[in-house]
């Protein structure tokens, strides 16, 4: 089970937008935030079995959609989006404020 800090991490979210997200999954029991047995400040994140079968069953037109997505833009031109997007994503660059001019 991924902490919240992962998840976020993974995600590239800070941590209240996770779980801002996360809050109508955990109402709408798709998941559940448990309290980590060995470190009482970290919250775990687990599928329900109401979880597990919305993501089995969305599984497919993901897959459907990623492969209609690579038949008209190229899956060589779709392996370069993915991969620049990742770049920007994990840039410590881009998340370093600039000096407004004046």
């Amino acid at each position: 089970m991924p902490t919240v800090q992962e998840l976020a991490e993974e995600l590239v979210l800070d941590r209240s937008t996770l779980g801002q997200n996360l809050r109508p999954l955990e109402r709408d029991n798709f998941v559940t935030l448990l309290t980590d047995p060995s470190d009482g400040r970290v919250r775990l994140i687990a599928l329900t079995k109401s979880g597990i079968a919305k993501y089995n069953e969305a599984k497919p037109y993901w897959a459907t959609a990623q492969e209609r997505f690579e038949e008209v833009f190229g899956r060589e031109e779709s392996a370069k989006l993915r991969s620049a997007l990742i770049s920007i994503a994990y840039s410590s660059e881009l998340g370093k404020p600039r000096p407004v001019p004046a």
